[in-house]
């Protein structure tokens, strides 16, 4: 505590600025880390379905991206989800293999490069 009182107001500030950057990328971490864990640990292998493709939209953020919106269906339960796609050939109407968590439907994860039959 010496420590921390010997410092300045400026330096007192960017010391708690740079404690609470470390805590939010861990907890950012931790939460990417579960997901993917969730999803390889126990998952099921069906198909999606692209329903429109945007181009050079605003997907969060302030840059510009090109996404795909896509659906799938699991344990008869329709869900919509868009991913972010860059130089692929990607069409409205093609189907690719998803994984989707039998934990959690709606953490899954599309294979643009796997294109199944609809």
């Amino acid at each position: 505590m010496e420590f921390y009182n010997k410092l300045s107001d400026g330096k007192k500030s960017i010391l708690i600025g740079g404690i609470l950057i470390i805590v939010l990328f861990s907890v950012i971490f931790y939460f990417a880390d579960k997901r993917k864990k969730e999803l390889y640990s126990d998952y099921s292998i069906s198909s999606a379905k692209i329903t429109e493709v945007k181009l050079n939209v605003k997907k969060g953020g302030t840059s510009r991206k090109n996404v795909a919106l896509y659906y799938y269906v699991f344990k008869e339960t329709k869900y919509n989800q868009s991913v972010e796609i860059y130089n692929m050939n990607v069409k409205v109407g093609d189907c690719y293999e998803i994984k989707i968590s039998n934990i959690n439907a709606h953490n899954s994860e599309i294979d643009l490069y796997k294109k199944v039959k609809c």
